[in-house]
């Protein structure tokens, strides 16, 4: 009985590891598949829809993925070749798929990104210098860019220490749910509550973490 179990474990951590290099092997190739497009559609002639996909670029990456760097690396470019033929438009484009496509791939406790900060740097001076409504005529380009870089900070995020809650809280749920099948039951299937009772308790335990958590988050 204890052979079986253990393999019956040892097919499900397979199983596991399994589905995380189809992820990681997916998300690779999706990068380079994004990366591939815009480099044709820059040579082509079309920044913009190159712009799109170094963006899809972005959001297929994850820590030390090696396409994250030469997205960025063209995005700052394009953005950079953009404002020197005038496109202000078009570089704005560029500065805010750089910073919302690394927003969009950032982890609970991602610190600052150095490129995120310049990209939302350049597009506040962009705004400043270009961007301002009639309202705002009567301030310089350097205090409409202060107000835009303030706005651009003002984004929603979860909180890293109830986000962590909410996952804690849900591996736990899965698995006490997972060993109660396991334990909580015998061949009849009928509930043994002596081993049940555990599993159980974590069951609820895990729930109540989850739920706290997506108060909080």
């Amino acid at each position: 009985m204890t052979g079986a179990r253990s393999r019956e474990y040892l097919m499900v951590w397979a199983g596991v590891a399994l589905c995380a290099l189809l992820v990681v092997g997916r998300t690779i190739s999706e990068a380079r598949a994004e990366l591939e497009l815009a480099r044709e559609h820059e040579e082509a002639g079309a920044p913009l829809r190159a712009v799109e996909h170094y963006r899809r670029a972005l959001r297929w990456s994850f820590p030390l993925s090696p396409h994250t760097a030469e997205a960025v690396s063209d995005l700052e470019r394009i953005a950079g070749e953009l404002e020197h033929a005038g496109d202000v438009d078009g570089a704005l484009l560029a500065w805010r798929s750089l910073a919302g496509g690394l927003a969009a791939a950032r982890f609970l406790y991602s610190g600052a990104d150095p490129s995120r900060e310049h990209a939302k740097d350049e597009i506040a001076r962009l705004l400043g210098e270009h961007g301002a409504a009639p309202t705002d005529a009567s301030l310089t380009p350097a205090r409409l860019a202060a107000d835009h870089r303030r706005l651009l900070e003002t984004e929603a995020q979860a909180d890293p220490f109830w986000g962590t809650l909410l996952l804690v809280g849900f591996l736990i749920w899965v698995l006490s749910l997972i060993s109660m099948t396991h334990r909580g039951f015998d061949s009849k299937g009928e509930l043994r509550w002596r081993d049940a009772k555990w599993p159980a308790s974590g069951a609820l335990v895990g729930i109540v973490s989850l739920i706290i958590g997506l108060l909080f988050a």
